[in-house]
């Protein structure tokens, strides 16, 4: 089964629910940031991005 995930940024608005797949060309095209939270059922609690193991998708200045 394919994850489901959300995403949340400053003003709290949650969006989604994108695959795996969708995470990731949300990241590297900068619309997710470093500092923008993510969630999937399985977690206990919103992560920021760069806590997670999609940090690596995040584009390098």
């Amino acid at each position: 089964m394919n994850k489901v995930w959300f995403y949340m940024k400053a003003d709290q608005k949650k969006n989604g629910p994108f695959s795996d797949e969708e995470l990731v060309k949300l990241i590297k095209n900068d619309i997710i940031e470093e500092n923008d939270m993510i969630w999937m059922t399985d977690l206990d609690e919103w992560i920021k991005v760069s806590d997670s193991i999609y940090s690596v998708y995040l584009p390098r200045s």
